[in-house]
């Protein structure tokens, strides 16, 4: 099967087991499931030997599944609960608008292409050290939310929590990176400014 396949069609060949559909579907989705996988435990052992559980099971149980409108969804669901299963408990003991601070955030990756290297990776330092200052949980919602596209119905359902509760994750974690970011890059502009003096 080529890589551009639609993912139904892999899907549905998966089904009447393809195992090169299988290893497509593995290969499409394994760095954005690592990388989820991550936000719940930093454990990246764990974190690869549950992606290889998904697929062992979904391969097991290839017959009897369903059709799927959503894979991306149907394995971060899967992964989030096969860590679980894993981990033998849950990891997880403003008047802004949550849009706007997507925006925003997507704003500090497309913004200033043409400053020195250095320079972005000091802002993406910034992005990580804010981003580190959240919960689990919070930052659970916005990877979800935000780097994955999900809406806030599939990140409820994906994290097993009420629509309601994914909001006010979003809503706290804004309130905690706006002010943290606030901070960092209006020193980041002061250093900015005194480098293109001194040039």
């Amino acid at each position: 099967m080529g890589p551009k396949t639609d993912d139904r069609d892999v899907w549905t060949a998966f089904k009447a087991g393809d195992e090169s559909a299988l290893e497509l579907l593995y290969t499409r989705y394994f760095k954005a499931l690592g990388t989820y996988g991550f936000r719940i435990t930093h454990d990246r052992e764990r974190v690869e030997d549950a992606i290889q559980d998904v697929f062992v099971d979904l391969w097991r149980r290839r017959e009897n599944l369903g059709d799927v409108e959503n894979i991306r969804f149907y394995l971060f669901r899967s992964l989030r609960n096969q860590l679980s299963r894993n981990i033998r408990h849950d990891v997880f003991d403003g008047a802004e608008d949550i849009d706007d601070f997507l925006d925003y955030l997507a704003t500090l990756s497309s913004e200033q292409q043409s400053i020195d290297q250095e320079v972005q990776l000091s802002r993406a330092q910034a992005v990580q050290k804010a981003l580190s200052q959240l919960s689990q949980r919070q930052r659970e919602a916005v990877h979800l939310r935000f780097y994955q596209g999900l809406s806030l119905d599939e990140s409820a359902e994906i994290m097993g929590i009420g629509k309601q509760v994914v909001k006010n994750l979003l809503s706290k974690s804004y309130a905690i990176l706006r002010l943290s970011l606030k901070v960092a890059f209006t020193l980041w502009a002061w250093c900015f400014s005194l480098m293109g003096t001194f040039r």
